[in-house]
């Protein structure tokens, strides 16, 4: 009798764990986080990992640590005490390397990598400032200043730079046209760093305006390729001469 009831609950166990971990990806996974995802996105990641990470996400965020995904633009936005910039794709490819223990525990593994990247920063990883001057630089708010840099960056009329100031940080689209590399990527930039050297070369330069300053500052910084600086995948040397051009001193 023991036997004939153990086996069928044995088979009952192991088909309700299949269709748990076979279950079909579904855009409502993640919650709002599929939201904005081109449906080819998921770069590495097979249709049941992609689930799987837009899951696990969706299940890290909802322990308190707010994320926003920019999918568009491949970047992940952590808030709150320690926030920073993650490149999705580094995350995606860390979670693939995950194989099955990922696609059993989503949330689990999405923590483990935070973890990891918080600890350090790394390339495709930018650890932003929490806490900003309470006071206007040279008649500049926090806004102010990242529209200003953003204009140094990417100033009118220039081709294949597209800035996005977010307060803490300047994402920069760049667009190559190259028919050996044309595609997009994005740069990021963390302003409080930015705004570290503007004021030690504002010292030297009392009578410069805030322009002339960060026109010297911003691109000695992204000639030099950081620190403070970061890309979501490894730049061409197109995409980096795109940036080195587009914020050249005129």
């Amino acid at each position: 009798m023991w036997i004939a009831v153990a086996v069928p609950a044995v088979v009952v166990g192991i088909l309700v764990w299949w269709l748990r971990r076979a279950r079909p990806a579904a855009p409502e996974a993640g919650g709002g986080f599929a939201a904005g995802r081109a449906p080819e996105w998921g770069p590495g990641l097979t249709p049941e990992a992609d689930a799987a990470f837009v899951e696990g996400l969706g299940a890290y965020d909802a322990t308190g640590e707010a994320l926003r995904p920019d999918w568009e633009r491949d970047v992940l936005a952590v808030d709150g005490t320690s926030p920073r910039l993650i490149s999705l794709r580094l995350l995606a490819d860390g979670f693939a390397a995950l194989e099955e223990a990922a696609l059993h525990d989503p949330q689990g593994a999405v923590a483990g990598l935070m973890a990891e990247y918080a600890a350090a920063e790394r390339p495709g990883v930018l650890h932003l400032r929490a806490e900003w001057p309470a006071d206007e630089v040279d008649g500049m708010d926090r806004t102010a200043f990242a529209e200003a840099v953003r204009a140094v960056v990417c100033p009118p009329g220039a081709a294949g730079v597209e800035g996005f100031a977010d307060g803490a940080s300047l994402l920069v689209t760049v667009t190559v046209t190259d028919t050996e590399a044309s595609g997009r990527n994005t740069l990021m930039l963390d302003l409080g760093r930015v705004l570290d050297l503007y004021a030690e070369a504002r010292e030297k330069r009392p009578d410069a305006t805030p322009g002339e300053v960060l026109g010297e500052v911003v691109p000695g910084m992204v000639a030099a390729g950081g620190p403070g600086l970061t890309w979501v995948r490894p730049p061409t040397e197109q995409e980096r001469h795109t940036v080195t051009t587009a914020c050249a001193p005129a």
